[in-house]
């Protein structure tokens, strides 16, 4: 395939001085002052035309600063850079002119890439329309918040209709529908072949949005793969770090910097690329815990699969006949940054136990238990009654409630699902232990 991104041994090395007199004495002095800082330390990497490529790592680990590099913002100290095609860079105030207006900055950058006043009258519409800007296209920029700034880079950035989109953390500043609405876009670039960098700390958007990983730290290549074999490394790496104290941490940072570029070994396990020390995460990686929790949970309607534990794939049954009820949850799991649920029958959650299913595809409240003390309610006829708290279609005790006004309603159970109080009892002359939101009844007194 056609390369259309070649990082080879690329080094970006800064000066850092401890005060103004020291940055200028090294202006002048054939001595060197100042200390040299990499925050990149021959990184090696290849995209083909069409991947899409995520960059992780932790704050500091270079992501940005070769971002940069290969949208040739930033000029790389050493090493060997091939770019093939048109780049654009989507960032927060990227290439933009805080004294001039939104309109302004539009014309600017079309012109500064080879548009002619006719074509940039063309584009003009459909960028203030996605940038969502209307009547502050024409304020200056200076006053724009991250988001405006943001959503304005953006929509300049994908109608100039680059061969290369580099997205630095662009989608997380802003609300949510712009986010899900630039996804969107992307996602067309991505059906067109494309090639897409994308840097995030947005583990959910780097899952469903990149096909390969670049796992930086401290200016280093950690591992480099498919997104499968990258995310749960990293995660094992995450809760390791989270875990180290202050000290560890920067001790950690240190001996990473101070590692040796020519010396560092690296593995190939299929297509996956793994600094040597990283192996140790392997086995970490395939592991999670399980916690206990009380939450009741329906499914939603795109719900997809239930599985017999957070990490097999195997055996796992459609999740489309257990929709429309609600289920007892009474364990959870992490797992390669997604959570799961333990899906019961029983409030147990070791009787009738279902299997697991991702948080994502429920709606759930936390469950709470209130008391066990007896009261008396009249109902006032509204709502329905339920065989299970907070009961789906598949669980009503009655259809409606409206011919049970008036009566009495013995409780012998209360919880708090939520907000929200339910309680268990009899309604009289039934049978039938049922739950009732609290909406429907009325105390005694009130009658």
């Amino acid at each position: 395939m056609t390369k259309a991104i070649v990082i080879k041994d690329v080094v970006k090395k800064y000066k850092l001085y401890d005060t103004s007199k020291e940055r200028m004495l090294d202006l002048i002095s054939p001595k060197s002052h100042g200390k040299d800082f990499y925050a990149l330390n021959g990184v090696n990497f290849e995209a083909d035309k069409g991947d899409v490529v995520g960059f992780i790592g932790i704050n500091g680990s270079g992501k940005s600063t070769l971002s940069n590099i290969v949208a040739g913002i930033v000029p790389e100290t050493s090493g060997k850079v091939s770019v093939n095609g048109q780049t654009a860079l989507i960032a927060v105030a990227a290439g933009l002119n805080n004294d001039l207006t939104g309109r302004d900055n539009i014309e600017l950058k079309c012109l500064m890439l080879g548009f002619s006043k006719q074509e940039i009258k063309e584009l003009e519409p459909g960028i203030i329309e996605l940038s969502e800007l209307e009547s502050f296209i024409d304020q200056p920029v200076k006053s724009y918040s991250s988001g405006m700034k943001s959503r304005l880079g953006f929509a300049i950035s994908v109608h100039i209709d680059p061969d290369i989109i580099i997205i630095d953390e662009a989608l997380s500043v802003g609300d949510k529908a712009f986010a899900e609405k630039s996804l969107r876009r992307m996602t067309e670039f991505k059906q067109q072949g494309k090639t897409i960098i994308f840097v995030s700390h947005s583990i959910g958007q780097v899952k469903s949005f990149c096909d390969k990983l670049l796992w930086l730290e401290f200016g280093r290549v950690k591992a480099y793969g498919d997104v499968s074999d990258i995310i749960p490394l990293y995660e094992a790496f995450l809760n390791k770090w989270q875990s180290m104290s202050k000290t560890e941490r920067e001790k950690y940072r240190t001996s990473m910097l101070n590692k040796d570029s020519k010396t560092l070994k690296y593995k190939q396990i299929g297509s996956l690329t793994l600094m040597e020390d990283t192996e140790q995460l392997l086995d970490a990686s395939q592991t999670y815990e399980i916690r206990p929790v009380s939450r009741l949970a329906h499914l939603k309607t795109y719900a997809t699969y239930i599985y017999q534990a957070p990490d097999i794939e195997e055996d796992k049954l459609k999740a489309s006949h257990y929709k429309n009820k609600v289920y007892y949850v009474k364990r959870a799991a992490t797992h390669h940054f997604e959570d799961y649920y333990l899906l019961s029958d029983e409030p147990s959650g070791e009787d009738g136990v279902i299997g697991w299913i991702k948080a994502s595809e429920t709606t759930s409240h936390v469950h709470t238990m209130v008391d066990f003390d007896s009261k008396s309610f009249i109902l006032n006829g509204e709502g329905s009654a339920a065989y299970k708290p907070w009961g789906g279609n598949r669980q009503s005790a009655h259809e409606t409630l409206e011919h049970f006004a008036g009566r009495q309603f013995s409780v012998s159970e209360t919880i708090l699902i939520g907000k929200n109080i339910w309680y268990r009892g009899t309604i009289e002359e039934t049978d039938d232990k049922v739950w009732i939101h609290s909406n429907h009844v009325l105390h005694e007194e009130e009658v």
